[in-house]
C-alpha cells in the first residue's frame, strides 16, 4: 500500500473513531430529563392571596342578626317589612334554611342606624312615616335565626 493512501486511511480511521466517541459522549452525558418541579404549594399561596387582596364587598351596608322563635318567622318578617316601609323602603325575605333565613331591606342611608334599632328592639316605636328624600337607598341585611338549635341541627 502506498504512504499517502496509508495517511488518508489513518485519518478516515481516527476521524471515525473520533466522530463515534463523540456521539458516545452525547448520549451518554446529555441531560436526564428533570421531572417538573411541585408547584401546587405555589398555586394555593398565590389563590389565597388573590382571594384576600380582592374580596367581595359585602351584599349590604349593614348587617344585624337576631334570634326569634321558629314559630314567630312570619310575624317577625312582617314586622321588618312594615318597619322598613314606615322608613321609607321595602324589604323581601331570602331563602331559608334549617337554621334561620335572611330579610333584606332598602331605606334611605340617613335613616339606616334608626332602622336597624327599630329591628333590635321591637318595644321601641319608631316615628311615623319617615319619607326619603333622595335616590339613594342603604341595604341592611336582617339574619333571622331560630332559638335553641342544637348542633346536630345545623347551627
Amino acid at each position: 500500500m502506498p504512504k499517502g493512501r496509508r495517511k488518508v486511511l489513518i485519518l478516515g480511521a481516527v476521524f471515525c473513531g473520533g466522530l463515534l466517541a463523540g456521539i458516545v459522549l452525547v448520549y451518554f452525558f446529555q441531560a436526564r430529563p428533570q421531572p417538573a418541579p411541585d408547584t401546587s404549594k405555589l398555586e394555593d399561596l398565590l389563590h389565597n392571596t388573590a382571594q384576600s387582596a380582592i374580596a367581595l364587598p359585602p351584599l349590604a351596608d349593614a348587617e344585624v342578626e337576631l334570634t326569634i322563635d321558629r314559630a314567630k318567622l312570619d310575624e317577625e318578617i312582617e314586622r321588618i317589612k312594615a318597619l322598613a316601609a314606615k322608613f321609607g323602603g321595602t324589604a323581601v325575605q331570602g331563602v331559608g334554611d334549617n337554621s334561620g333565613t335572611e330579610v333584606l331591606a332598602q331605606v334611605s342611608p340617613k335613616f339606616t342606624s334608626q332602622f336597624l334599632d327599630a329591628v333590635k328592639h321591637p318595644e321601641k316605636e319608631p316615628a311615623a312615616n319617615l319619607e326619603s328624600q333622595g335616590s339613594q337607598t342603604a341595604l341592611v341585611q336582617v339574619r333571622l335565626k331560630f332559638q335553641g338549635l342544637r348542633p346536630a341541627d345545623g347551627a
